[in-house]
């Protein structure tokens, strides 16, 4: 990965064939203490995993790829989960068939490269854990962390998945 800064919060990435997507924006996070950002890429991916909530049954459907894909939009943001950058992506990403697939990206690696810009904001996004809430909740600067609520009825907790398998 290489990374350059701007300065006034503007920083742009190029990752290479094989790195980590989430794993090098979280990096980059902590080595520049961003805690609140936007993110913007485009590029390819070799592996992709992304996930669609069903909000009925409060998990994340997913769907794995291990092809050359095209990464036409990659956004999201950046905030902190307690003391760790929290990395929230959605893709929409195309194969040779120029077919769109989009969702959630749960885990990427790298094709050709990646180019990504990322935009910080001033202050702190927090993130906060709710009890049958499959993600963590975004709260604004000022707003109060919710009061733990009943528990949902099915047990979607973070990260589950139809197959059981767990992971974000």
């Amino acid at each position: 990965m290489r990374h350059h800064s701007f300065g006034d919060g503007r920083h742009v990435l190029r990752l290479d064939p094989g790195e980590d997507v989430i794993g090098s924006l979280r990096q980059v996070a902590q080595e520049q203490r961003i805690t609140a950002a936007t993110i913007s890429g485009l590029g390819s991916v070799d592996e992709i995993t992304l996930g669609f909530l069903d909000a009925a049954a409060n998990e994340y459907m997913k769907r794995r790829f291990e092809e050359r894909m095209e990464v036409a939009t990659l956004s999201g943001s950046i905030s902190m989960e307690d003391d760790r950058p929290h990395i929230h992506l959605h893709a929409v990403v195309a194969p040779r068939e120029f077919l769109a697939y989009a969702g959630h990206v749960h885990e990427a690696k790298v094709g050709a490269a990646l180019e990504v810009y990322i935009t910080v904001l001033p202050g702190t996004l927090q993130r906060v854990s709710i009890e049958g809430q499959p993600f963590p909740r975004l709260l604004l600067p000022g707003e109060p962390a919710p009061v733990a609520s009943k528990p949902a009825s099915k047990a979607g907790g973070r990260g589950t998945k139809k197959d059981g398998s767990g992971g974000r």
